[in-house]
């Protein structure tokens, strides 16, 4: 079994050796293949992230769903819980705050946040995934948390959960836990899979 640690390691390292133009290539590509795809055009709210280390970029992605009238969220983190997440709207322009790791999130002051299962489509980060729908992401555990539901409910479909990276992230051995929320698909710079 592949140590986790150090598959997070070696990825992070590979993302952060990325040229600026193969970083920018990427993120391009990969958010025209999401604005190219039916299944994940139509949701109206839409959950994304900020990148930080070396992540796809979603500047371009928000972009183009913000010029089609997208209900955009970012994650925030749940007060008082245990290391789960809501999502408040991300407006153009809103000043965004930066929690207790120092990422930047809406002021839930001024935007009412929502559970996950309000949403259409929650576009997650991730460290690395397979050709099954499996992913790791950095260790805390918030989406797998905040989604564990899923695995509980085999009939609950909203959200849909894409995730989005480049490439060369995927990793076959990766082994899923039984707490593993499972994505419906992935989006990379070479186009989108569908896992369930």
């Amino acid at each position: 079994m592949p140590n986790p640690a150090k598959i997070r390691q070696a990825i992070r390292a590979k993302r952060r050796s990325l040229t600026t133009q193969e970083h920018r290539a990427n993120s391009l590509s990969a958010a025209t293949h999401f604005i190219c795809n039916p299944q994940l055009i139509h949701c109206n709210h839409i959950a994304l992230y900020l990148a930080a280390d070396g992540e796809l970029d979603t500047q371009p992605l928000i972009r183009r769903l913000r010029q089609l009238h997208k209900k955009l969220y970012l994650p925030v983190l749940k007060p008082g819980t245990n290391n789960s997440l809501w999502f408040a709207e991300y407006r153009d322009g809103e000043r965004l705050i930066p929690n207790r790791f120092g990422i930047a999130e809406p002021n839930i002051r001024h935007s009412k946040p929502k559970p996950a299962w309000s949403l259409d489509l929650i576009v997650m980060p991730l460290v690395a995934f397979n050709s099954e729908g499996t992913r790791i992401g950095m260790g805390g555990g918030y989406y797998d948390r905040t989604l564990s539901y899923q695995l509980r409910h085999q009939r609950w479909i909203r959200p849909k959960l894409v995730g989005y990276a480049h490439a060369f992230q995927c990793i076959e051995e990766l082994t899923r836990e039984h707490w593993d929320v499972p994505l419906h698909g992935i989006i990379t710079e070479r186009g989108y899979k569908s896992y369930r």
